[in-house]
């Protein structure tokens, strides 16, 4: 998977975030959270740190804010 694919998919993962209604938000977390989690392992896989930082941050927010 190149970056602008593992990109997409944290991009991905926001916008299930961002669109999320009070009857939905716990399948968009956990959507989101299985999208930012690919997103790390193709970006370890990858080697890309950019995208490993940006992937695990976002995890981490979410974690924080449940």
């Amino acid at each position: 998977m190149d970056a602008e694919e593992i990109f997409d998919l944290i991009v991905r993962a926001d916008e299930k975030l961002k669109y999320a209604t009070a009857a939905n938000a716990d399948v968009r977390r956990m959507q989101a959270r299985e999208l930012l989690g690919e997103a790390l392992a193709a970006a370890r896989d990858a080697g890309n740190d950019a995208l490993i930082s940006q992937a695990e941050f976002r995890l981490l927010d979410l974690d924080t804010a449940d």
